[in-house]
């Protein structure tokens, strides 16, 4: 029933993180997006050619990890569930070497096709710088949700939560700063300041996998923390218990020891004394 009970509010401290962390994330989410739409030079053909781009963006990265956490999540969470860690750790494994090649394919497929789909699908030659500063961010995504996945499997929503805010308190913050530095090289150039806004999401989608890469093993190290001492805990009991059993053993060792010599002496006594009794 404890155990039941700690599972139950670790998972609903999880859920109360997560909502947490998406209302943090709307909000901060809603600051750069003002600030894109009312900075003077970007304006209605800045958000264009930053829609355009990402709409391939997002077509790719639904390809490369749609579902990926949940499918994830479930196959570690079915093998937790029957004992299985070292199962889990390979579905893991697996999981992460496979959409890791998916996204990569994905990010060299954007990096490299970015001229043909920004002229002639698009048909917006402007969008190719964005689709190209784009392009990393699909592969760091797909390992990332891999990552996400085999925490939800653990019931450890806090690191989704936390490592998803900092990845838009990055962004937000790196949006601004990323075009008010292209402002400053380059003057008012709305391709150079769309591309600016949309490296910035690349390396927040970078540092947000790095934190939750550092978050998870800090999290794994406290576990295997706690399950060394708990097993050090059960090894020192079970040599006290040891020690009582062989206390215990020595102690009615000497007691039947005694009890055998003194029936020896006794039985020997009494054999004396017949034969006196016979001569």
């Amino acid at each position: 029933m404890a155990k039941k009970n700690k599972r139950s509010n670790g998972f609903m401290r999880g859920i109360i993180a997560m909502i947490t962390s998406q209302v943090i994330i709307k909000i901060v989410g809603l600051v750069y997006k003002i600030y894109l739409t009312n900075r003077e030079g970007f304006g209605d053909s800045g958000n264009a050619i930053n829609g355009a781009g990402f709409q391939i963006y997002a077509l790719l990265l639904t390809i490369s990890s749609i579902g990926v956490p949940n499918a994830i999540s479930k196959l570690v969470s079915e093998r937790l569930a029957i004992g299985d860690n070292k199962g889990a750790h390979r579905v893991f494994k697996i999981g992460f070497a496979l959409f890791a090649s998916i996204g990569l394919i994905g990010t060299l497929l954007l990096f490299f096709g970015a001229k043909h789909i920004a002229v002639i699908w698009l048909q917006i030659p402007e969008a190719e710088l964005t689709l190209v500063s784009l392009s990393p961010s699909i592969f760091f995504v797909s390992i990332a949700s891999v990552i996400r996945g085999y925490c939800n499997g653990r019931e450890n929503l806090n690191v989704t939560a936390k490592s998803q805010t900092l990845e838009q308190i990055f962004k937000s913050t790196l949006t601004i700063i990323l075009v008010e530095l292209v402002v400053m090289g380059s003057g008012m150039n709305i391709t150079l300041m769309s591309a600016g806004a949309n490296l910035a999401t690349t390396f927040a989608t970078f540092l947000g996998f790095r934190i939750f890469s550092f978050i998870l093993y800090k999290d794994e190290e406290r576990n295997m923390a706690r399950c060394n001492i708990f097993k050090t805990i059960s090894k020192r009991k079970n040599k006290n218990n040891c020690k009582k059993y062989n206390m215990y053993s020595f102690s009615n060792h000497i007691n039947s020891s005694i009890v055998c010599n003194t029936q020896k002496y006794r039985f020997s006594n009494s054999s004396k004394i017949i034969k006196k009794l016979f001569k």
